[in-house]
């Protein structure tokens, strides 16, 4: 996936369930685009990947409309589904949450649910932290403020950097993370 507004959009779709993924792609081709622009058909985008889709959507919107049009549409999934199906991230009024990387959305949870650190920070090491960060990292004496000091740096990462960690989370707290998406 291209430039990172694209990224920016592949990453909110990805974290979607696929059935929050199929009413995006509905209420999609429902909403009246502001003048100038035409409105997505579902037939255009049936059959695409979250990647497919970002990459339609920055094509067809620009850079610009294409993020005001999939928070409109995102609110809009997210406000029909049951309220018991609706988590603090992903209720109406905190719509603006759900375009935080799934890391940033899932701070707190992560912060106090991952109980081994190492293995992240190793993953990370050379890719996303220097030495000293990880030196600093690692000297701390709890899981929590590990990952706080780690969450600490995350300001300066880009989407790539927050993909690494994800995916660090993914190889070593793959269980935590399934339970978070299933929120």
């Amino acid at each position: 996936v291209g430039n990172a507004v694209t990224r920016l959009l592949w990453n909110t779709l990805k974290v979607l369930e696929e059935h929050d993924f199929q009413k995006f792609k509905r209420e999609l081709s429902k909403i009246q685009p502001k003048e100038g622009y035409e409105r997505i058909e579902l037939e255009s985008v049936a059959g695409l990947s979250p990647a497919a889709l970002a990459t339609l959507l920055y094509s067809h919107y620009g850079r610009s409309h294409c993020v005001e049009v999939t928070v409109e549409v995102d609110g809009i999934t997210l406000m029909h589904r049951p309220a018991s199906a609706r988590t603090a991230s992903s209720t109406p009024r905190s719509t603006a949450r759900t375009w935080l990387h799934f890391v940033e959305q899932h701070r707190e949870q992560l912060i106090q649910r991952v109980t081994s650190v190492s293995p992240v920070l190793d993953q990370l090491y050379g890719h996303v932290l220097t030495n000293e960060q990880y030196q600093s990292i690692r000297g701390m004496p709890t899981p929590q403020e590990q990952m706080r000091l780690l969450y600490s740096f995350m300001p300066s990462w880009d989407v790539a950097c927050k993909d690494l960690f994800l995916d660090a989370l993914k190889k070593t707290n793959n269980h935590l993370l399934q339970d978070l998406q299933g929120q």
